[in-house]
């Protein structure tokens, strides 16, 4: 190899060398350089999956808000027909007190009215009797013609007629 211009010694030393540089460049530099790529390659997954954790949260909270709306709207439309129909039923109740009310009150005024009418006709007949008797008092205290007997008959008649 000498003739080459190759000295072995040096080859073998030179290789030694380059040897020893790779072997302290792995320990010192790629060994702690793929350990950091590593280690933030598994950062940035979990950033990735933490993410994706993310949006499926939101998206359950959308669906879970949605869900709870519409369960809300139901409630409150139910609650709303239920205040409708008991309003109804008041209204129907109140209605129908009412007219029992007015109905029970017609009947009470006919049969005031009937006892009125009748106390009006005991009074009339008393009067009625109260009269005759006043007439046949007259009559008989008194001797009377057919003339004196037909104009008190009239005066009677009069009498009795503007009672009414």
């Amino acid at each position: 190899m000498g003739e080459l211009g190759i000295d072995l010694g040096l080859l073998v030393s030179q290789a030694v060398n380059f040897g020893l540089l790779l072997l302290v460049l792995y320990a010192v530099l790629f060994r702690p350089l793929t350990k950091r790529l590593d280690e933030r390659a598994a950062r940035v997954k979990k950033s990735l999956e933490e993410a994706e954790a993310a949006k499926q949260a939101l998206a359950d909270a959308e669906r879970s808000k949605a869900e709870i709306l519409e369960d809300a709207r139901r409630e409150a439309r139910e609650i709303v027909e239920r205040a409708t129909r008991s309003a109804e039923q008041q209204q129907q109740e109140i209605v129908s007190q009412a007219r029992q009310d007015a109905h029970d009150l017609v009947v009470r005024s006919h049969e005031q009215a009937d006892r009125e009418m009748q106390e009006r006709r005991v009074t009339l007949q008393q009067q009625v009797v109260d009269l005759a008797i006043a007439s046949a008092s007259r009559l008989l205290e008194e001797n009377l013609d057919d003339a004196k007997q037909h104009a008190l008959v009239a005066k009677f008649i009069t009498e009795v007629g503007g009672i009414k």
